[in-house]
């Protein structure tokens, strides 16, 4: 054999135990994330058992207008964005879970939020920090993750009052994080169920999906401040009208808005899964 075929030969195989290894590592990486995350879900939610049963109001809050949510934008346009969540619970609302808050926040204590989206197996705790950075490639306990963590845009209150809530996750190969957001592309996944639940130490909020689009990794969607009611509601109707998909959601259905971003293939674009607020409990469960 030939002293160039043999180095030849020796460099394929190296390539090959790097290609194995790397391969490796990012199985574990996924495994790891899955691993963590089933534990988190496992130690701090549960099923919540009777919360749906005649859409009562257990504690007297599940009505917005009993807290004190109007903003000073809501009152200098002389409207309540909160308005438009409904009294009762819609029929077609996915089961609740209950978080064990307490306990949660007190092992981390970034977590903000829960989010739970039953049409496609989506749950996981909503981080927040001082930048959008930290929490790309971390876990919930500040480790190292490549899947990182679900996370909420740092100029975002967490008590769910903005008018427009943005939430980041990555869409990751093996289906976990917002990959799955991919799949309400397709009308007939809305509909099978066109809610998500974010859930906070203050309160249970339910969403109804009314946009998925591609966008702008720095578009428009993901506008937090708003001059005026004015202005959120032409941006509400933009919104409504960019998605690829039907929506039963009208312009007199206005409301808060929570906009699921994540990574759309490429780095100029994102893919957004916008829900509206329908329907709140506050005081928590």
């Amino acid at each position: 054999m030939r002293k160039t075929d043999l180095i030849c030969g020796i460099a394929a195989a190296a390539l090959v135990v790097v290609g194995i290894v790397m391969a490796v590592r990012v199985y574990l990486g996924y495994q790891k994330g899955r691993e963590g995350y089933d534990d988190m879900e496992s130690a701090f939610t549960s099923t919540a058992d009777g919360l749906q049963d005649g859409n009562e109001e257990p504690d007297g809050s599940s009505n917005p207008e009993n807290e004190n949510t109007e903003t000073d934008m809501d009152a200098d346009a002389g409207e309540n964005v909160s308005d438009s969540a409904s009294n009762d619970l819609p029929e077609d609302a996915p089961e609740r879970i209950t978080v064990d808050w307490d306990s949660l926040t007190e092992s981390y204590e970034d977590c903000v939020a829960w989010i739970q989206i039953p049409a496609v197996e989506i749950s996981y705790p909503v981080m927040q920090s001082e930048d959008n950075d930290y929490y790309l490639h971390r876990a919930p306990d500040g480790s190292y993750l490549y899947a990182g963590s679900i996370f909420m845009d740092y100029q975002n209150d967490a008590d769910m009052e903005d008018y427009n809530t943005v939430i980041y996750g990555h869409n990751m190969r093996d289906g976990s994080m917002f990959a799955k957001l991919k799949l309400f592309r397709d009308s007939e996944v809305i509909v099978l169920c066109p809610y998500f639940w974010i859930y906070t130490p203050d309160g249970d909020f339910l969403y109804r999906i009314f946009s998925v689009h591609s966008v702008n990794a720095v578009g428009d969607a993901y506008t937090i401040s708003f001059e005026d009611y004015g202005t959120y509601a032409e941006w509400f109707d933009e919104m409504a009208g960019e998605s690829e998909t039907d929506s039963e959601i009208s312009s007199s259905d206005i409301g808060r808005v929570v906009t699921l971003s994540t990574c759309n293939g490429n780095n100029a674009t994102r893919l957004v899964v916008q829900g509206v607020l329908v329907w709140a409990e506050y005081g928590g469960q």
